[in-house]
């Protein structure tokens, strides 16, 4: 067949391919430790800080917060990316990735997983 009598593709773009993620279950068993739920939270905006930084402010060792993130990566839901250039070079640094995040009208977050969506309130400013 040649590539002329195949349809045409320019109809209609598809959305790109989904990025894979685990099983259902996986995902429930990541997502339903309150430490991992609070992470998410934490990284529900795009945000991507040093794993030491989000260790400190969410209370929690900093070797437990490693294996926090490396059990949501391996899931999925957690990419590794780069840092800044002028960010510490020694930290890891973990996002949720775009095609997981949207932000609702009223400015509730929310993570679509596929399997799993969590929808988060909007976080209060301190004054």
């Amino acid at each position: 067949m040649s590539a002329s009598s195949t349809p045409a593709s320019s109809d209609a773009n598809p959305p790109p391919p989904r990025r894979q993620t685990g099983s259902p279950l996986q995902i429930l068993r990541a997502i339903t430790n309150p430490d991992r739920y609070a992470i998410l939270r934490e990284l529900a905006d795009g945000s991507y800080p040093p794993v030491i930084h989000l260790a400190k402010k969410l209370d929690c060792h900093p070797d437990m917060m490693g294996r926090h993130l490396q059990r949501m990566h391996k899931v999925g839901l957690l990419v590794r990316v780069k840092p800044a250039d002028n960010a510490d070079r020694r930290s890891k640094y973990y996002q949720i990735p775009a095609e997981f995040r949207a932000t609702l009208p009223d400015g509730r977050r929310i993570l679509d997983f596929g399997a799993c969506a969590l929808i988060f309130d909007p976080v209060a400013k301190s004054k």
